[in-house]
């Protein structure tokens, strides 16, 4: 259980960082006027990296977890001792 765990570990890590990587992005410049003075591709992109990623950390990961913990202890309870 201990080696499936760093899947979701590393996912959960890396969305962090794309999400702190994007939101510094996003923080330097101001996405409204960016978007109404032209197409700039890098807010669009930076907004939707945000959004994945937040999306992502709020829903998938804690479901994840909670995969994990139920996972375990219905083995504990459930399964005999090899």
């Amino acid at each position: 259980m201990i080696r499936r765990a760093w899947l979701p570990a590393g996912a959960a890590l890396t969305a962090g960082v794309v999400h702190a990587i994007a939101g510094s992005h996003l923080a330097a410049v101001d996405p409204i006027a960016a978007l109404l003075g032209g197409p700039d591709a890098g807010v669009v992109v930076a907004a939707a990296c945000v959004g994945a990623a937040r999306l992502f950390l709020l829903f998938l990961a804690p479901g994840w977890a909670a995969h994990a913990v139920t996972k375990s202890i219905v083995g504990a309870i459930y399964l005999p001792p090899k």
